[in-house]
């Protein structure tokens, strides 16, 4: 250590003694002047250059965390956090020597959120119009606010699913013809026109807006005009993340999409190429939420504004039924049996000839009633929880307004008129459960309650039956509404036939789970023989006619008898494979008895089906009466349902996400009852469909 330390010293001495004009020792220098500029160029993008005399290097620290270093003074920084935002920005400038200086300055950055897949869904990355979704149900829809009152979700309740809810009336018919056009441009700003023909429908909390006098929702002269412009921002608020995409859209100067109640903010629930659901809420009324569906297909209703244009002439299949006798066989094969085909249908479908088949040059289905009673019926009352002490509580008693049935396996099921008011049971009305021959071994129906049954102080359930016959397996089963995995089962058997009695079902084991759904099977484990009450026919090309895309055209006249649903539809070819509703299903044409001349035509898929699917109605004043052309022009694009070669629903602008771009087969029938074709007339004894022609262009 000390041999080190003279070295030092030698070294030193030596230098000193040098002659100084010979070394370049240099100054430890400070920069000064220092000076720092910035410019906000937009987008939450700041340039900044800074400058000072005697600096070799700049170190800028951007008040966010993050920092930039260089030679040249010069740094940009894109700032994401999304608002208006004050950041001190430090900038240091040192010299070579290490010595340094600094200045501060604080910049306010102002960021827009923006979702690059939203504006292009939106805008279709240029410019997009938007159409209200008339034809489908929730095309407007009404709910409490964004949280409970327990901060529960709740969710909106839906007006109806027809176009002619708020399209058919004087009174809100202004809603549906608007159209709402985004526009976006170089740098990303979305601007927005509503074309409302001249009339808005005003919500009655906001009709002093323009001086109105009706108490209810109506169209009113209100002027829309001036393009608005449109900033996307995130959602606040107790919002389940699988309820919302989190973004919503805030529009200047007052603009609103259509339904005016005062707002001008709207949260996106669902955006597709073809979709557009939004919930927005109402100025007057903090507590309610509406919701609006769009799409970006006009709907055009009516068929007398639009004729189709095909793209589709050449006949590639076809069937004239000018061969009497069946159904050509290598044209059509049948469905057959009953069981209510998922929908609590009544009849059996059978390839006889009294109900399928070709003469005088068409094909006829008919439906026919037998006259008598099909399958075996039981009757039940007075449905009561039982506690061990004798205590009661009843359930449903069938006195007052009917609960609501849901039939299921080829069961239908209503309140009548006690056919047997004797014995046990005296009461005026009692339910009817029948099991149509044919019908599932499981088949049943069920009815939801409002309270839960109280299990806690009730052992058991007693129900008043009447059967045909003795040993009759009756099961009760309690579930939970919103968990189908919650649910208790037990049997009883009948001890009398023909006579009231009353059947005891022990519920004293059951789980404590919160029951509020009543599910009965009588005869369960069988099912019933002989003639049914009601037979049809069901023909379908499945694996004989099967094609992707093009022009179908089904020449008809319909019936008309109560109860009667006749459909000419398509079915997805890989409906074994897949199921419904992943398969797919294109309703061309389908028609009620209980609401004549009207015409229904629909599509089913994933997302879209049962009571959410993709509905469009119209008025043919003569169905049952005349032969009329029902068509679907089915392209890679689109899918349109024509009649009489005008254009009626322009439903579905067709995407490589949906199922219809595969091989479907057609299919005719005409069902009885069940959830569409509804209460089948008392008098009924037989109505038929008529097909002139099928036609398949490509």
């Amino acid at each position: 250590m000390k041999k080190f330390k003279y070295l030092v010293v030698a070294l030193f001495a030596i230098l000193m003694s040098c002659d100084g004009d010979d070394i370049d020792i240099p100054e430890s220098v400070l920069p000064t002047n220092l000076m720092v500029t910035s410019i906000n160029v937009g987008d939450g993008t700041v340039n900044f250059t800074a400058s000072a005399t005697n600096a070799n290097y700049y170190h800028f620290d951007f008040g966010d965390g993050s920092s930039a270093l260089n030679n040249e003074g010069v740094a940009s920084k894109t700032y994401d956090m999304i608002g208006d935002n004050t950041y001190t920005v430090k900038v240091t400038a040192g010299s070579s020597q290490g010595k340094t200086t600094s200045e501060t300055i604080d910049i306010t950055v102002s960021v827009a959120f923006t979702d690059p897949v939203t504006v292009g869904f939106l805008t279709n990355e240029d410019s997009k119009t938007w159409f209200l979704a008339a034809s489908q149900p929730g095309h407007l829809g009404l709910g409490p606010a964004r949280e409970g009152i327990d901060g529960d979700w709740w969710y909106p309740k839906w007006f109806s699913a027809s176009a002619f809810e708020k399209c058919g009336t004087e009174d809100s018919d202004c809603l549906c013809d608007d159209e709402l056009t985004f526009s976006v441009d170089a740098n990303g700003s979305i601007s927005y026109t509503l074309d409302n023909k001249g009339q808005t429908y005003f919500n009655v909390g906001h009709k002093a807006v323009v001086g109105g006098a009706e108490d209810i929702d109506f169209c009113y002269d209100f002027d829309t005009s001036g393009v608005k412009s449109v900033v996307l921002s995130e959602v606040a608020g107790n919002v389940p993340e699988d309820q919302t995409t989190g973004i919503q859209m805030n529009f200047s100067d007052d603009g609103f999409m259509g339904y005016y109640v005062g707002s001008s903010t709207y949260e996106i629930l669902f955006i597709s190429d073809t979709e557009l659901y939004v919930r927005t809420y109402d100025t007057e009324n903090a507590d309610l939420a509406w919701y609006h569906k769009f799409t970006s297909a006009a709907v055009v209703d009516g068929g007398d504004e639009e004729s189709l244009e095909t793209i589709y002439t050449n006949l590639v299949w076809s069937d004239e039924f000018d061969v009497d006798g069946a159904p050509d066989a290598a044209n059509w094969t049948y469905d057959l049996g009953a069981g209510g085909w998922g929908n609590g249908e009544a009849q059996e479908y059978t390839n006889k000839a009294d109900n399928v088949i070709v003469e005088d040059g068409v094909l006829k289905i008919t439906a026919r009633g037998s006259g008598a009673v099909g399958g075996a019926v039981h009757y039940y009352d007075d449905v009561t929880l039982v506690a061990s002490g004798g205590e009661t509580s009843s359930i449903e008693d069938f006195e007052g307004d009917a609960p609501v049935f849901t039939d299921f396996g080829g069961v239908s099921t209503a309140v009548i008129d006690n056919p047997d008011a004797s014995g046990l049971n005296t009461s005026g009305t009692v339910g009817e459960s029948t099991k149509n021959s044919g019908a599932e071994v499981w088949g049943g129906s069920f009815f939801d309650i409002t309270t839960p049954l109280d299990l806690a102080t009730y052992s058991s359930m007693e129900i008043k039956t009447w059967s045909p016959a003795t040993g009759a397996v009756v099961r009760l089963k309690i579930e939970n509404q919103a968990n189908a995995d919650e649910f208790f089962e037990v049997d009883a058997s009948t001890s009398v036939a023909e006579a009231w009695e009353t059947l005891t079902f022990d519920l004293s084991t059951a789980p404590a789970f919160n029951y509020d759904r009543v599910v009965l099977f009588f005869d369960f484990g069988v099912s019933p023989s002989g003639d049914a009450a009601y037979t049809s026919a069901r023909i379908k090309s499945e694996n004989l006619f099967e094609f992707t895309y093009g022009r179908v055209e089904i020449r008809a006249k319909l019936p008309s008898a109560g109860g009667t649903w006749p459909a000419l539809w398509a079915l997805g070819a890989n409906f074994d494979e897949v199921g419904w509703p992943a398969t797919g299903e294109i309703d061309i044409m389908e028609h009620v008895g209980n609401n004549n001349n009207t015409i229904s035509s629909a599509l089913h898929y994933p997302g879209n089906s049962g009571g959410n699917a993709i509905v469009g109605t119209t008025s043919v004043e003569t169905a049952i009466s005349e032969f009329h052309n029902y068509t679907v022009e089915w392209t890679p694009d689109s899918i349109k349902f024509v009649v009489d070669g005008e254009l009626v629903h322009n439903s579905l602008v067709n995407n490589a996400t949906t199922p219809f771009n595969s091989d479907f087969f057609l299919i005719m029938n005409v069902a009885m009852g069940g959830t569409l074709g509804g209460a089948i007339d008392s008098e009924f004894t037989e109505d038929t469909m008529e097909v002139d022609y099928v036609r398949v262009y490509q």
